[in-house]
């Protein structure tokens, strides 16, 4: 879909210009969404023997990544395992989804996009995380169920507090008070790691945030473990122009 098609775009832009380029072999497989499962793409990305691998989809195809990988011999073989940013959550890797005592997922990296795992036991200390659990609690939600709940108190904040100043800007919310609410913003998410700028400005820097972190699944733990410095590029990152008839951007 239109999500995988990005990674891909971006990755072979990156790679037509990489002073490594020649030593790089890329190979792909596209899944088909509605499949039960991701076995004949994983065989065969398994049987090229690759030294990296990135699963750059979303939902429960990032579980069978994982399953599949311990089960064709790829996670012994390969150096790096990557799962995508969207499955930073227990309930797509953790060992209730992997079975067994879940060592499938062990080892396995993220650039996690600096979210916090509402679905990791160790973010219950963090206030906002107590928060956001109990208030799923409340109405008869139960928080490990879903790491989409977590995604979804990250993209509601911007929403909320673009509305709250919109509604005190003249005329108060409008479509146009919004965007320029929106367009505005310089605050913290609280489902954000520490440090991770929060911001826009007008049509010269079009992203919320533009920082990450790489992160190392620990299976004892049941949680990604940061590993190295926390990456902030604020307004470094180049606007660029939807293509609608391509699903990719420029």
């Amino acid at each position: 879909n239109d999500f995988g098609k990005a990674y891909d775009a971006g990755f072979k832009a990156w790679l037509a210009q990489s002073p490594i380029k020649a030593d790089i072999e890329y190979v792909t497989e596209v899944i088909e969404p509605s499949a039960p499962t991701i076995t004949d793409p994983m065989t065969t990305l398994a049987s090229k023997n690759p030294e990296v691998f990135l699963a750059e989809t979303a939902g429960t195809s990032c579980t069978q990544a994982v399953t599949e990988a311990a089960q064709n011999g790829l996670k012994e073989k390969a150096k790096y395992l990557f799962q995508p940013s969207v499955c930073k959550a227990n309930s797509f890797v953790g060992k209730d989804k992997v079975g067994g005592d879940g060592k499938a997922s062990d080892g396995w990296w993220i650039m996690g996009g600096g979210a916090i795992d509402m679905n990791a036991e160790a973010s219950g200390s963090d206030a906002y995380v107590a928060f956001a659990r109990d208030l799923l609690a409340k109405n008869g939600i139960d928080y490990k169920t879903s790491g989409s709940f977590g995604s979804g108190f990250i993209f509601a904040f911007p929403f909320i507090q673009s509305m709250r100043i919109a509604a005190e800007l003249p005329g108060g919310i409008t479509r146009s008070n919004f965007i320029l609410a929106l367009r505005s913003l310089d605050m913290t998410n609280p489902m954000l790691l520490e440090g991770i700028k929060y911001n826009m400005n007008g049509n010269k820097d079009a992203y919320l945030t533009e920082a990450s972190e790489f992160g190392k699944y620990d299976y004892t733990k049941q949680s990604f473990i940061q590993q190295g410095e926390l990456i902030e590029l604020s307004g470094k990152s180049k606007n660029c122009v939807w293509n609608q008839s391509t699903g990719l951007c420029g």
